[in-house]
Formats: structure tokens, C-alpha cells, sequence
């Protein structure tokens, strides 16, 4: 597994090597890459070694040079189940989902409840496009086998390893549910009117608004050990909704999160002195943009700046790592999350 940040050129003469990719970059240079065993998504944000950085120029590739065998496919969201059916039975799926599209609506309500789901590594993110450019742009998710581009499908790239592989599937969250107030909800979804806080009930976008709460840290909650956040999208306290990038949970109690001292010193932290070199992340365009890390390095973690990330479920403000490693003699091939 490599990492690469490479010209349309240089990605064309991999390509045409029969290599296994999984792309992110422009539009306009996904659009003049060549068939082959590769998946890709628009963003123009990257994390690179040097730092962040928006980018037009370049794409960013992991070679998957482990690849045993390779299918691709582009899923509606009618056909979710297909993304563990069609999976190997040693190997990771890699995926990308167009933002604010209705297949991502409908991974983010179902794909918690897909049968098997949590049994091999489900590793990917959400496409985007530029910041300037949301509302008159789409982002696209590719399927370089067939030449597919869709606005709203799940692309999937199943990888098939060796046994002497496994692969090894990390969440990284910055955030710590606070000491504030505790909100609850009757309904889950994207968008919320009403809900309990501090078992009372209230409107969420007024208390917003009223308590002056910083709507750049999420809401954050424990979904059975492991701290899931909710990023805000919009707050309308004129029509007394609140938009989120990612659906809450009914009967799962939240709250907001403690502020992050220093982005940047915590991740390479987190990194652990791993290399950039085999290890490929994606982290959220909001941390991207609230905690400043153009520019700045974030230590061993690479890879695009996202609309959102998968490991296993949609996640908000969160980087996803996935790396591939000799499996441990003995046998049984195994992963972790």
C-alpha cells in the first residue's frame, strides 16, 4: 500500500500498469483518467506530508499493491446490501459517496444495520467539491472499470488480500463530549426541530442561539464505546430547525464537545511515529477548515480532506486511517477497528 500525489500523467502510466487505485482529486482530472482497476471522488483538499493544502493540480492515489483481486460497482441506494454481499472473503472495501446526496442519507440511516457489516474492514469517505463552488458544482464519485460517473451512487472498490495480509481500521476523534447539557431526541435524522434537553423539552435551534453555543464543535455521544460525532450544518432559528452533516440517534444522549487546544500537535500524537508512507487517512473538511491546518502538518496521517469519513458508518470531524500489514502467523487472519 503506497501513497502517491501525482500528476494526470503520472496516475494515467499507473493506471495502464493494471495498478489498483482508490483516487480523490478534480473533476476535471478524474474525467480524463484512462479504464482500469481504480475508484475515485472529487475533493480538492489534501493532507499532505508538508501540510494541508487546496490543490487543482495533482491527485491523490494509494496504490494498493496487495490487491489479490479487485471488483468496483457504483450502488444505488436500493442496493446497499451489495456492499457486504459482493465482498471478498479476506479484504477491505473501500467506498466514496457524493455529498448531500440521497444515497448518503440513505448509508448514513441503513448502513449501521447492514447484515455483516462490521465483520471486514468498510474504510472510504464523502466526495466534496470546492468550498466556493458548493451549490453550483457536484461532487462524483467514479468507477474506473466501467467508466461510470454518478452524482448520487455509492462507489465501492473491493479489494480481495492475500492471507498473509489483514488490514488494520482506525478512528481518530479529537473531541470529548463537554460538561454542558445533555440533549436527546424522539426522532433521528439530518434535521431536527424539538428535543430533550436536560430531559426538558425545547427547541434546538433557538437554545443554539439563545446559549450562544459555538456550532463548530459537534455534538458528540458514546455509540456503544466509541465517541461518534455530529457535526452542525446550518442553524435556522427563524424556522426553528437545525441541519447536520450526519443523522442523530434516537434515544442516545449527547453533548457538545470541549474545545481542542492545538489540531495539528494532537494528531501527530495520534500518529505515533507511523508513516505516511503506508497509511492512508481522510479527515474532515470542518477540522480542514476550524482548526486551520492549511499548511500545517499533521504527522503521519495523509490522504484527502473529506465531506465526511467511513469506517464502517458516516462520521463527521473525525480522520478514518486504514493501513495493511503482515498478518500474525498462526492462521486466522483477523482486523481491527
Amino acid at each position: 500500500m503506497k501513497n502517491a500525489f501525482l500528476t494526470v500523467e503520472a496516475t494515467e502510466a499507473l493506471i495502464t500498469s493494471g495498478a489498483t487505485l482508490f483516487i480523490s482529486g478534480p473533476e476535471s482530472l478524474l474525467r480524463r483518467l484512462p479504464r482500469g482497476k481504480w475508484t475515485g471522488a472529487t475533493t480538492v483538499y489534501f493532507i499532505l506530508e508538508d501540510g494541508g493544502a487546496s490543490r487543482e493540480d495533482r491527485l491523490f492515489c494509494t496504490h494498493f499493491d496487495e490487491a489479490a483481486a479487485v471488483r468496483t460497482a457504483i450502488l444505488s441506494g436500493d442496493e446497499l446490501a451489495g456492499l457486504v454481499e459482493r465482498r471478498y472473503e479476506h479484504g477491505i472495501t473501500c467506498v466514496v459517496v457524493p455529498a448531500f446526496s440521497a444515497t448518503l442519507q440513505r448509508y448514513a440511516a441503513e448502513g449501521p444495520r447492514l447484515s455483516g457489516l462490521y465483520n471486514q474492514p468498510v474504510f472510504g469517505w464523502v466526495a466534496g467539491v470546492h468550498l466556493d463552488r458548493v451549490g453550483i458544482d457536484s461532487a462524483k464519485v467514479f468507477d474506473g472499470v466501467t467508466g461510470t460517473i454518478s452524482e448520487d451512487g455509492l462507489a465501492a472498490l473491493w479489494i480481495a488480500l492475500p492471507d498473509t495480509i489483514e488490514a488494520d481500521l482506525n478512528i481518530v476523534n479529537l473531541f470529548t463530549a463537554g460538561e454542558g447539557s445533555e440533549f436527546s431526541f424522539a426522532d433521528g435524522g439530518f434535521e431536527i426541530a424539538d428535543c430533550l434537553i436536560d430531559g426538558t423539552p425545547a427547541n434546538l435551534a433557538c437554545h443554539i442561539v439563545e446559549q450562544g453555543l459555538d456550532t463548530r464543535l459537534p455534538l458528540v455521544a458514546d455509540y456503544a464505546g466509541a465517541m461518534i460525532n455530529v457535526s452542525f450544518q446550518t442553524v435556522d432559528a427563524d424556522n426553528g430547525k437545525v441541519h447536520f452533516y450526519a443523522p442523530v440517534v434516537p434515544g442516545v444522549t449527547y453533548r457538545q464537545a470541549s474545545p481542542v487546544a492545538d489540531y495539528a500537535s494532537t494528531y501527530a500524537e495520534a500518529a505515533n511515529g507511523r508513516s505516511a508512507e503506508g497509511m492512508l487517512s481522510c479527515n474532515c473538511i470542518l477540522n480542514y477548515l476550524y482548526a486551520g491546518l492549511e499548511g500545517r502538518s499533521t504527522g503521519g496521517f495523509v490522504g484527502p480532506v473529506t465531506f465526511g469519513e467511513f469506517a464502517y458508518i458516516l462520521l463527521n470531524q473525525t480522520l478514518s486511517c486504514l493501513s495493511l500489514q503482515e498478518a500474525p502467523t498462526g492462521g486466522d487472519h483477523a482486523h481491527r477497528s
